[in-house]
């Protein structure tokens, strides 16, 4: 996985992604909280800060870690709860390409086809 993103982005920036495997980095797996906890504590970022997550079992976690969490959903999740997520879009969106929608949103970000930085700015200051 190292190589591929060293490849695709170069080493400066792969430098800066922190890579791990989940199922034996952490004792216990998700819904507990560990692994966003240990991720947050290897990239020095408090737990409040952001997070994608695709599953309702990633999303326990992310709330249990004090993390505030945006769901895309997939074909295999979108049935699921996403009960304290921040918000639950469709996809990030691409300008251009495919668009974003909103199926949730408890947060002040207002996605317009795509999400942007604004919108994730303002889901952590919410």
């Amino acid at each position: 996985m190292a190589a591929v993103l060293r490849h695709a982005m170069g080493e400066e920036t792969a430098s800066r992604f922190a890579l791990m495997l989940a199922g034996d980095c952490v004792k216990a797996k998700k819904p507990a909280p560990d692994i966003y906890l240990l991720a947050a504590g290897k990239l020095g970022v408090p737990p409040g800060q952001s997070v994608v997550e695709d599953s309702a079992n990633g999303l326990q976690a992310a709330v249990a870690a004090g993390m505030k969490c945006v769901v895309t959903v997939s074909s295999y999740t979108k049935e699921e709860g996403f009960t304290g997520a921040a918000i639950v879009v469709s996809c990030l969106g691409d300008p251009g390409r495919e668009v974003c929608e909103v199926l949730a949103n408890h947060s002040a970000a207002r996605p317009a086809g795509y999400l942007t930085v604004a919108d994730l700015e303002s889901i952590l200051a919410g």
